[in-house]
């Protein structure tokens, strides 16, 4: 029973750590130099790819911080790599304006025929 789930524990971690970068720590486990190989091997597929006419070439990740179903806060990591290496990182860090936020629904619960 404990070999089974330790394996499940193992099996669950593996299938959440794809699809790019989840967090900031990984964002700077990329280094400086590293090739396309291995930037996708670190933090997995980029959400998109920008080539710059200078023969730059963007790789862009996005991480949301969630509190329940609204979006926090989101964060842009950009990779730019440049005759097939890594030459700088970038964090573009947004938040939602307050004004996107419903205050009465926040006030509120869904079971309100009780009261």
């Amino acid at each position: 029973m404990k070999r089974f789930c330790l394996l499940m524990c193992f099996a669950t971690a593996s299938c959440s750590s794809g699809g790019g970068v989840d967090s900031m720590h990984a964002f700077y486990e990329v280094p400086i130099g590293a090739t396309k190989p291995e930037l996708v091997s670190l933090v997995g597929e980029p959400f998109s790819v920008k080539e710059n006419s200078d023969g730059t070439v963007e790789y862009e990740y996005i991480e949301r911080l969630h509190e329940g179903d609204r979006t926090l806060e989101e964060r842009r990591y950009v990779i730019t790599m440049k005759d097939g290496r890594v030459v700088s990182k970038t964090i573009k860090q947004t938040s939602p304006p307050g004004y996107l936020f419903d205050s009465y629904q926040m006030q509120t619960t869904d079971n309100q025929e009780n009261f």
